[in-house]
């Protein structure tokens, strides 16, 4: 998790995709031990860098591939949401 997303250069669709799905499993897993230890400062650490890394790769994905979540769909008169591949789709 260390490093962010911009020094990724060239990234692929799977690659930023890998990098969502990882950072967002260890976002659930710190999400379920700070429930318990709050105040755990290398935790708290923790959870800044990987939201860090975590964002900069949904904000690339929804900028070269479209939207990733439904909640960064801009609105522009078209639900872009249901545009091209689901985000799931297409992996090999």
């Amino acid at each position: 998790m260390e490093g962010d997303v911009n020094r990724m250069d060239g990234s692929s669709r799977e690659k930023l995709f890998s990098v969502i799905e990882a950072t967002s499993f260890v976002m659930d897993e710190l999400r379920l031990f700070l429930d318990t230890h709050p105040t755990d400062k290398g935790a708290l650490d923790y959870w800044s860098r990987v939201s860090k890394v975590r964002n900069e790769a949904v904000n690339e994905y929804t900028r070269c591939y479209g939207p990733i979540e439904m909640y960064r769909v801009e609105n522009d008169n078209h639900w872009a949401w249901v545009d091209g591949p689901w985000p799931w789709e297409g992996r090999g």
